[in-house]
């Protein structure tokens, strides 16, 4: 585009606007009547650059204002922190082992005692499952029969066993448990329990050379009150107290009379067992 094509588009543009601002200023009905116009000077020999700028229309009010941010937040994802430490065991079974005592009635000592019981969670708190205990106790019965002073003075003694009894009680049962909250720094718990109880009685009598061996068996039923502390989200230390009644029986037919007794052996007392339970 060269300078003279400019020009002659500035002129024609500049005497087109002067009828328009005439013919408004004399549609005013007060206006005073407008002066003789004086002659507008162009000059066409100034640069282009020095020209006056074309008029652009005024800006429109109407503006989309759109603001975009220059961060944009897609989501938060998150895990609420449970309370209880975040000590929460979170699982569909759980396990526990445990060791502890059991005194029966009338015994003249406690049995050793050790034991597993699990199963699924029917709710947070409520388990229902299967147990296994093994109580055992060992009684051995003996008299000194000499005495004699070895090397250095030390003592020598010459015991001699005149009897020896072992007691094995095997309960297997199902059980119910129902315990607190996770939330609890210590939880508390308890259970009832019923199945079969079977007990297995030896005994030798050395002096005689007479020996004695039976299994006993019947239904019994436990019930256990105590206390988990929380080590980790699946992991528990556990004591508790519990009673065991049962009375365990057998047939035996009599060598002399042929007849046949029903033998019963009171398996009832109670102990305590300490363990720990997992969940998976």
């Amino acid at each position: 585009m060269n300078a003279t094509f400019v020009r002659t588009c500035a002129l024609a543009a500049l005497l087109a606007a002067t009828p328009v601002a005439s013919a408004r200023a004399g549609d005013a009905p007060d206006a005073a009547p407008a002066a003789d116009p004086q002659p507008t000077t162009l000059d066409l020999s100034a640069p282009p650059a020095m020209m006056p700028p074309a008029s652009t229309p005024a800006p429109s009010l109407e503006l989309l204002h759109v603001i975009v941010p220059d961060e944009q937040l897609l989501g938060v994802h998150y895990r609420p922190r449970r309370g209880g430490w975040g000590r929460h065991l979170d699982a569909e079974s759980v396990s526990q082992i445990h060791l502890g005592f059991f005194d029966p009635e009338g015994a003249p000592g406690s049995e050793f005692l050790l034991g597993i019981r699990g199963g699924p969670m029917l709710s947070p708190n409520v388990q229902l499952g299967v147990g296994l205990d093994w109580s055992h106790i060992v009684d051995n019965t003996s008299s000194v029969s000499q005495q004699s002073t070895g090397p250095n003075g030390t003592t020598i003694t010459v015991q001699q066993d005149l009897s020896r009894a072992s007691t094995n009680l095997f309960p297997i049962m199902a059980f119910l448990q129902v315990s607190g909250d996770d939330d609890m720094s210590i939880i508390p718990y308890f259970g009832i329990a019923g199945g079969y109880e079977v007990m297995n009685l030896s005994a030798d009598n050395y002096q005689t050379n007479q020996s004695f061996d039976a299994t006993y068996g019947g239904w019994g039923w436990q019930a256990w009150a105590g206390a988990a502390l929380p080590l980790s989200g699946r992991v528990r230390v556990t004591g508790e107290a519990f009673v065991n009644t049962a009375e365990p029986g057998r047939d035996v037919t009599s060598a002399v009379d042929g007849l046949t007794y029903r033998e019963t052996v009171k398996a009832n007392g109670a102990g305590a067992r300490i363990g720990l339970a997992w969940g998976f």
